[in-house]
């Protein structure tokens, strides 16, 4: 359900704006916006960490990418920023979620690493770790009730995959082009959420 979004042109909230009577925190202290600064960090990961392979022109035109959808982001959540809708303090099923998600994901890259060594195909590892990425955020949609996380994982996920089995069938840097284009896929989407177009489905989420 997508939270009424109050007028904030000019930099003016409405009465429908932030704070206790809406149930959503100021935007420099909200958890939500500075949760997904670690989304935007991750994008930059992939796309600095694996766009060299790819050739210096390509390298150039996606780090300049990256850098004006993180500041874009930024932007959005922090210079003219909408409502996100009312939000609630995560449960102990959330958290407990959360913990084990990032565990598990710790524990897939690294035996899908050895496995894919093991296997004469290490060099797809850029895909593999987009993959897990992707699978980690799904559970967070249910946990947290943002269904953002629902497209931010499925879409991440399913580029990692993609990448594993192009590159399984001998195309050069398949691994590093979906995990960059992963990574950027991982901007624009939290770049949309800082926008409004996701809001919370609070219903959904755990609050014991």
């Amino acid at each position: 359900m997508h939270s009424k979004q109050p007028n904030l042109s000019n930099g003016r909230r409405s009465e429908n704006g932030f704070g206790p009577a809406v149930g959503e925190p100021p935007p420099w202290v909200d958890p939500r916006r500075w949760g997904s600064l670690i989304g935007l960090a991750g994008g930059m990961w992939f796309i600095a960490g694996y766009s060299p392979s790819l050739g210096p022109v390509v390298s150039t035109v996606v780090l300049i990418a990256g850098l004006g959808l993180v500041g874009a982001a930024l932007f959005a959540h922090y210079v003219r920023p909408v409502s996100l809708g009312p939000m609630e303090r995560p449960g102990r099923v959330a958290l407990l979620t959360y913990v084990a998600c990032v565990v598990g994901e710790l524990i897939l890259i690294n035996l899908g690493s050895r496995g894919l060594t093991a296997s004469g195909y290490g060099g797809l590892r850029p895909a593999l770790i987009a993959a897990v990425v992707g699978l980690h955020f799904i559970p967070f949609a249910w946990a947290f009730g943002e269904r953002m996380f629902y497209v931010l994982g499925s879409l991440v996920a399913a580029l990692g995959v993609v990448g594993l089995l192009v590159g399984v069938m001998g195309v050069p840097h398949a691994a590093e082009a979906f995990a960059v284009t992963a990574g950027l896929v991982m901007q624009a989407i939290i770049l949309l959420y800082a926008r409004g177009r996701f809001a919370p489905r609070a219903t959904t989420r755990p609050t014991v």
